[in-house]
C-alpha cells in the first residue's frame, strides 16, 4: 500500500515545479521631468472621454457613434474574443478530461426445429484521462494565453485611442475648412467689391487697365481657393462618416467653425507614469511576458510526462438483470531521449524570441517619450504662433481699412491696396490654420499620453 502512494505524493509535490524564468521588466531609464514641461510634474490625470475637454456636444455625440459603430473597433473586439477562447482552451488542459460513453444491443435467432432465442445486452462506461503538469508545461502554456488575451486587449485600447484621435482630428479638420470657406468668402466678396471701384474709377479716367487686370486676377484666384476649399470639405466630411462606420453623406455635423472650442490645458505627469498609462506599452510587456512563459514550456519539453487514466463500465444482458462492473486504472509515462535537436531548437528560438520582444519593449518606451516630447513642443510652438498670427490678423485688417480709406483719397496707388487686401487673405487665413495647429497639437498630446483609455 505504501508503494502505491509513492506517485501520487511526488506527483503532489512535483505538481508545482515550474521552468518559467521569473519575469523582470526591462531596466529603462526614465527621464524624471519632460524636458518641454512648463509646470511641475503632477498625476497626468485624463479621463477616459478626454475629447469632452474641448467642450464640444456635437463631438461627444460623433465619440459614441465611433465607439459603437467604427468597423476597425467592432473587428477588434472580435480579436479579443478569439484570445479568450486560445485561453480557455489553454486552460483546458490543467482539467482532467471526462468522456461518458454508453449503448445497447438486441438480437434474435432462428433454430432449425423453429425455436428461436433472443439476447439483450446494455453498456455504459466512463473515462478520464488526466496529465500530470510535473514540469508546468502546461501551466506555461496557459499563462503565455493569458498574457496574450491581455496583449489583445491592450491593442484594442490602442486601437481605440488611435480612432477617436481621428475622429476628433477630423472634426477639427472639418470645422476648420468650413471657416476657412466663410473668410474665403467673405475676401472674395471684397474682392468683387474692389473690382467694381476699380472699374468705375476706370470708366471716370483716374484708373488705368492694369489695376483692373490685377484685381481680376485676385477675384480669380479667390474664386478657385474657394473651389478647393469645397473639395476638401467634401472629403473632410466623407472621411469623418467612415470613422463613424456609416456611408459617406451619411453624417451631420452641424458646426460651422471652431469658435464654441476651447483649447484644454494637459497636464503630462511624471515619465515614468508612461510605462502603465499607454496601451501600445503595455500590450508591448503583455507580450514580453507571453514569451518569458513560453521559455518555460520549452523547457518543460525536456521532461517526461506522465499521463493516469481510468475506466469504468457497467454491463448487463437485460433490465432487471445482475450487472457487471468493471473498473481499471492505468498510467503511462514518456520520456524524450532523442529529438533530433527539436527540444533544443524550441528552447533556443523561445529565447531569441523573449530577448527579441525586450528590444521592442524598450523601443516601444523609448518612442512613446519621444511622442510626448515633441507633442508638448508642439503645443507649445502652436500656442506661440497662435498668438503671433491672430496679431498679425488684426493689424493686417487694420492695414487694409486704412490703405482703402487712403486709396480713395488718391495717396496710394492700386498695387498698394492689392498688397494689403493679399495680406489681409493670408494673416485670416493663416490665424485659422493656427486655431486647428493647436487643436491638433493637444490631441496629440491626449494620445502620446495614452489617453484615458480602460480596457474592454
Amino acid at each position: 500500500m505504501r508503494n502505491h502512494l509513492v506517485l501520487p505524493v511526488a506527483a503532489l509535490f512535483l505538481s508545482a515545479c515550474s521552468l518559467t524564468p521569473d519575469y523582470n521588466r526591462p531596466d529603462i531609464a526614465a527621464p524624471a521631468t519632460w524636458s518641454q514641461q512648463q509646470d511641475q510634474p503632477g498625476a497626468a490625470d485624463i479621463a477616459y472621454d478626454w475629447w469632452t475637454s474641448f467642450g464640444s456636444e456635437e463631438l461627444d455625440g460623433l465619440m459614441q457613434a465611433a465607439l459603437a459603430n467604427n468597423t476597425d473597433l467592432l473587428a477588434g473586439i472580435q480579436r479579443i474574443e478569439q484570445a479568450r477562447a486560445s485561453l480557455k482552451i489553454a486552460g483546458a488542459t490543467l482539467l482532467p478530461r471526462v468522456d461518458v460513453s454508453g449503448g445497447g444491443n438486441r438480437s434474435y435467432t432462428d433454430f432449425a426445429d423453429g425455436g428461436s432465442d433472443q439476447a439483450t445486452s446494455l453498456n455504459a462506461g466512463l473515462g478520464i484521462a488526466y496529465e500530470l503538469d510535473l514540469f508546468g508545461a502546461n501551466q506555461a502554456r496557459v499563462e503565455a494565453a493569458q498574457a496574450q488575451y491581455e496583449a489583445t486587449t491592450f491593442n484594442e485600447d490602442a486601437l481605440s485611442l488611435l480612432v477617436m484621435g481621428d475622429v476628433a482630428t477630423g472634426y477639427f479638420t472639418l470645422l476648420n475648412l468650413r471657416e476657412r470657406l466663410a473668410i474665403a468668402d467673405d475676401n472674395l466678396q471684397i474682392a468683387r467689391e474692389l473690382q467694381e471701384i476699380v472699374q468705375t474709377r476706370l470708366d471716370l479716367g483716374s484708373e488705368s487697365m492694369l489695376a483692373l487686370a490685377q484685381q481680376r486676377v485676385a477675384v480669380a484666384n479667390s474664386e478657385a481657393a474657394r473651389a478647393a476649399l469645397i473639395q476638401q470639405i467634401a472629403s473632410a466630411e466623407n472621411a469623418l462618416a467612415v470613422l463613424l462606420g456609416k456611408p459617406p453623406g451619411a453624417v451631420t455635423v452641424e458646426a460651422e467653425n471652431l469658435s464654441g472650442t476651447t483649447v484644454p490645458g494637459i497636464a503630462p505627469g511624471q515619465p515614468s507614469f508612461l510605462l502603465e498609462r499607454r496601451p501600445d506599452i503595455r500590450a508591448a510587456e503583455a507580450t514580453l511576458i507571453a514569451a518569458n512563459a513560453d521559455i518555460g514550456a520549452a523547457r518543460a519539453a525536456f521532461f517526461p510526462s506522465i499521463s493516469l487514466g481510468g475506466t469504468g463500465s457497467l454491463a448487463s444482458t437485460g433490465f432487471g438483470d445482475p450487472v457487471t462492473s468493471v473498473i481499471a486504472l492505468a498510467a503511462s509515462i514518456a520520456a524524450p531521449i532523442f529529438s533530433g535537436g527539436a527540444n533544443e531548437g524550441g528552447l533556443e528560438s523561445a529565447t531569441a524570441r523573449q530577448l527579441e520582444l525586450a528590444q521592442a519593449y524598450r523601443g516601444t518606451v523609448l518612442t512613446g517619450f519621444q511622442e510626448v516630447e515633441d507633442a508638448l513642443t508642439a503645443v507649445r510652438s502652436a500656442q506661440d504662433r497662435e498668438a503671433a498670427y491672430q496679431v498679425a490678423m488684426e493689424q493686417s485688417r487694420e492695414a487694409y481699412d486704412l490703405s482703402t480709406l487712403q486709396y480713395d483719397a488718391g495717396l496710394i496707388d492700386f498695387q498698394t491696396l492689392l498688397d494689403t487686401q493679399s495680406s489681409r487673405l493670408s494673416a485670416e487665413d493663416s490665424y485659422a490654420q493656427s486655431r486647428l495647429a493647436l487643436l491638433l497639437a493637444a490631441i496629440d498630446l491626449y494620445k502620446a499620453l495614452g489617453g484615458g483609455w480602460q480596457s474592454v
